[in-house]
Order: structure tokens, then sequence, then C-alpha cells
């Protein structure tokens, strides 16, 4: 009889952004982020849909199971976690507390048949450590994670070779630079869970003028370590309170007004009265160079432990794309890997990883690509007209053209991302080199602020021709310098500060998009294209269901769903043929 499969399922759940990941006999072959399927941005609860998904697609049922990896050890570090909640009892107040009422875990795990699993837990650092670790299993690297806080745990650096992962050190609660920039985010009046993104595109129009302030809210000690300025954000008197409501996570304010206001000379905006102003724009830009300057000294610390060049980062810190795109330059490291869901989906993945206990490799050749197609979604549209390319070369032609023209196409096609960039397969696309697609993108496609930028997708062989100092970004997760004399030819992707965040697209993991981009290229001369999430102020579209009801909302030319075709202008034609139609019939 021959041996059973090692099939391992991880799950994320409890805070933002549940997930779910597949590993069979040493191979990710699904991974899926539980929001894509409910609509509900950041989805905190089982993720139910997910785990169905990842089973569906390597054709198994919840009963093959062998291992069910959490990464959570809730206990991890007990001493000084009792230890803290001795000295501060009000921290008692949050332990344990029912998030929001759901299903208890055993009943989920019942209702989903996968009570015979063997169950593996593992910290929540090293599972954020896993997913960045095996971008380049064979090499020895250095890695850190670096996020809000998870096992009592902000900031994790550690070793790695081919047979191991060794943990250096680590920094704990309270101390937190995701707490730092989560907290300045609410202050600056974006309150909502994941706005950090926010701050770090309105710092491109700022100076950093509140920066010597900024450095006694959270100080740097000798070596790996920096202590929160507990005065500034109160968290040992006053708890962070995190919600979860109807599946959505909430962080209520967790910082001094008082404090801040008397330190900054400004107070905490809010966004419904008040207006983005300069001072918003400095402190944005403060708050981002803080950011950096402690990041950069923890990379410091570990180098100086490690003395390797190779670097793997993750947690949701590792998405300031900003601070990433500048480390070869700061710091000793020259071999940047970031993993695609750095954030707390990715836990799901790197659970799964830890389980397996050996070097894993990915289905398909790319990291961010391991979610459901189009047709494994099974959510049809409604019938429309529709043209039909039967032929790959031509719809890519197609398309060309139109993107040229300055057509913004929507395209579903492929597998859907794993992690909060849009990589080719659920993006919105558009032509760089005219000045004003930013703006009608941002006011009439994305119906957000208008000092958001657009990144660009760039063949990975033309990159360096573009942009200063730039290392290889297949995940979209690092923002880099353009030339100054090719600035002019994409307006549409250069920031305020004359930058741009890339993804590298190669022929070899993304051969249709590869191509799409090539076809353009031949057109205009422009190796890239704009490239930003198929969305509007909602997850990203997983279905085509889903795409057909963000392409009719919005102001997209053409949607593109695989092979087929859907264009504005011909369903506005036959919406007015059929109410002429109509008034035709009502008038006889």
């Amino acid at each position: 009889m021959p041996p059973r499969s090692s099939i391992i399922l991880g799950i994320s759940f409890g805070h933002g952004d549940s997930s779910a990941a597949l590993v069979v006999d040493g191979h990710l072959v699904a991974a899926a982020e539980e929001e894509r399927f409910t609509r509900i941005k950041h989805y905190a609860l089982f993720p139910t849909e997910a785990a169905k998904y990842c089973l569906q697609h390597a054709g198994l049922k919840p009963s093959d199971v062998t291992i069910l990896a959490i990464p959570k050890q809730q206990w991890k570090h007990a001493g000084r976690r009792l230890s803290t909640y001795w000295r501060h009892p009000q921290l008692f107040s949050t332990a344990g507390k029912r998030r929001e009422s759901a299903p208890k875990f055993a009943n989920w795990l019942k209702e989903m048949g996968l009570g015979r699993a063997r169950m593996f837990s593992c910290e929540h650092h090293l599972a954020h450590l896993a997913t960045a670790r095996c971008l380049n299993p064979e090499e020895p690297m250095a890695l850190l994670s670096l996020d809000g806080m998870g096992d009592f745990t902000s900031a994790t650096m550690a070793v790695a070779d081919e047979q191991k992962t060794q943990i250096l050190e680590r920094i704990f609660f309270p101390h937190s630079l995701g707490y730092f920039y989560t907290g300045m985010t609410q202050y600056l009046g974006f309150p909502h869970y994941g706005d950090e993104f926010k701050v770090m595109g309105l710092s491109s129009y700022g100076t950093p003028r509140y920066l010597p302030v900024l450095r006694e809210l959270i100080r740097e000690n000798d070596g790996f370590g920096f202590e929160l300025n507990l005065e500034a954000f109160p968290i040992l008197r006053n708890p962070i309170q995190f919600r979860i409501e109807k599946g959505q996570p909430y962080i209520d304010p967790f910082y001094s007004t008082g404090f801040l206001t008397q330190c900054l000379g400004i107070g905490p905006r809010n966004p419904k009265r008040q207006p983005i102003e300069q001072v918003h724009r400095d402190l944005a830009k403060s708050i981002q160079c803080r950011f950096e300057e402690v990041a950069d000294h923890l990379l410091h610390a570990l180098y100086a432990k490690t003395g390797m060049k190779s670097l793997g980062l993750s947690g949701g810190c590792a998405h300031n794309s900003v601070w990433v795109g500048k480390i070869p330059k700061r710091t000793p490291f020259q071999n940047i890997y970031v993993a695609p869901a750095c954030h707390d989906a990715g836990l799901a993945a790197g659970a799964a990883i830890l389980a397996a206990r050996s070097i894993v490799s990915v289905e398909g050749g790319h990291w961010g690509l391991l979610g459901p197609t189009i047709e494994e979604m099974g959510q049809p549209a409604e019938a429309k007209k529709k043209k039909h390319f039967s032929d790959e070369a031509s719809l890519v032609r197609w398309a060309a053209e139109r993107l040229s023209q300055g057509e913004i196409i929507g395209l579903a096609h492929g597998r859907l991302e794993f992690g909060p960039r849009a990589l080719g397969s659920r993006s919105i696309l558009a032509d760089p080199r005219y000045p004003g697609m930013r703006d009608r993108l941002n006011e009439r496609v994305k119906h957000r602020e208008t000092f958001r930028p657009f990144a660009a997708s760039v063949q990975a062989e033309y990159q360096n021709d573009w942009f200063f100092n730039s290392f290889h970004s297949p995940h979209m997760e690092a923002v880099f310098e353009v030339k100054p004399a090719v600035r002019d030819q994409i307006p549409a992707v250069v920031h305020a500060d004359n930058t741009c965040r890339i993804q590298s697209v190669e022929k070899e993991t993304q051969s249709f998009y590869w191509n799409l981009i090539e076809a353009f290229r031949q057109l205009t001369g422009i190796p890239m294209l704009i490239n930003t999430s198929f969305n509007d102020s909602e997850p990203i579209v997983a279905s085509e269901k889903d795409a057909m009801a963000c392409f009719l909302k919005s102001d997209l030319d053409h949607l593109i769903i695989d092979q087929t075709v859907y264009s504005k202008a011909e369903l506005n034609e036959v919406a007015t043929t059929k109410d002429l139609d109509a008034s035709q019939s009502v008038t006889a």
C-alpha cells in the first residue's frame, strides 16, 4: 500500500485578513484570503471559503487533510506575558476576550469535516519568516519579521541555512514599530484597518519637519531594539481595543491626544471636517522617515549578527515599499526577498510550510498567484454583448492597441493574487504616458483620494533602464526613483517625489501578462503599464460576477475575462437600443 500523502492545510483567523493555504507533498498548491470570497475587507473570522477552495483546487476532501497548521501559540513567552499582566492588571480585560460571537473553533472544525487532522501550531513570527525564507531556500539568508504584534512579539530576527531557521532576537510587547505607524496613521485621520499605506503615499508630498519630535515617540536601543513612548501611546494603562464586527476588524485609536497635541503643535485630523493640509503632508513624511530610521537600525543590527548579504522580509511592516526599495542603498543587504503576503494573510502559508518540515516549492512558479481562476470561482455574470478571442496573440494585440489609445481595461485572467497587490491577474491597466491618467483613475475608477499614486508593471529585463538601483520585485513590493531622462515619458506613474512602485514581470512565470506588456512596448516603446488592483473600495475582484459589477459601476472602457472581452461603448449601445424599443412599444 503506498504511503499516505502529506496534505497540510494552514489557516489563519482571529485578526485581520483571514486566509487558508494548502501544501501537498512539499508543494504549495493554493492559498487565498477569505475577504475575496466574503467581499468584506480584511475579513477576520474563520476562513471557510478559502479553505474549501484550497481543497477543491487540489481535488481533495476535508477528510484527506493530515495536518492542520495554525500560526498561533497563545502562551508563547508565558512568563514574560504573565509578568507584564501582573504589573498592569488592566491588560487582563483584553486577554482571552471574545472578539465576536462566532462558532467555537472545535465546532468549526466539525462543520468543515477537519476533525481527523493532526494539529500543528507554530509561533506567529516564525510563520511570517517562513513565507520569506521559501523564496530562496538554497541560499543562507538573514531574516526579519516586523509587524504590530503576534504572540506577544512585534519583531523577530533570525538566520536560516538549508537545515534550519534560528531565532536570534525578539522585541516584545508593548514596544512595536507597527503600533507606532498605526497610531500615527489614526492621528492623521485615517481610521480604518489597513489605512497605513495612505500615509506612505501622502508622505511624498511633505517635508520631515516633525522628525525631531517623532524621535522622542519611538527611540532606538543599542543593538536590536527600540522603545515606544508609552505616554504618547499609553497601551499599558489603556489596552488597545481590537474588535470584529460582522467579520470586519477595527482598532480603536490608542494614542494620547493631549500628549501628541502638545508635542506636535497640531491635533488629530478629523477626516469629516478637516481637509488634508500641508501640515498633514509634513507629518506623514516625518512618520515615514522615522519608520525608516528605526527599521534600518534593526537591519544594521541584523547584519552585525549575521554578516549575510541576502535578506528575507515579512510581517505587515514589510509592505512599506518606500522603505524596502531603499534597503540596498542604506544597509549592507543587497539581495532582497519580500513575501507576497507579508501581512497576516501570509500566516496560513507560513504555518503550512513549517509543518511540512522540508523545502517547499510553489505550483506555477509564482508565489503571489495561488488563488482561484475565474472558472474555479463559478460565479458567471449575466450574459451581455461580448467578443471572444480564440487565440491569445490576437487578444494581446487588441488589448495593447486599446491601451495605447488611452483606454482603461479591467483584466481578470488566470489565478487570483495571494496578497494585497494586483499582479496582472485581477488588475486595472492603463497607459502611463498620459499625464491626466492618474487623476482619471483615482476620481472616476477607484473613487479614492487624489494624492494616491499608481504602480507600474515592468518587463524585468528593462526595469534598470528606467529606475535607479532597482532590484527584482515580482510581488510589487519596492519603490524606486525614476531616472530623470525618462520621467516625462511615463508621467502617470511618477509620484510627487519622482518615485514609482514597480512589479518585475517575467515571461517564465507570467507569460500572458508579459506578452501583453511586450505588445504595448512594440506599439509605444514603453515596457510597462499602469497596474492597480481591480476593485473599487472593496476587496480585489475574484469572480466573473465581481469583475462585471466593478466594470459597470466605474469608468472602465473594457473588461477582459480570460479570452472574452466586454466593451462599455457596446454595452451602452445595447442598453440604448433596448430603451428605444421600449419607448416605441409604449408609443404604439
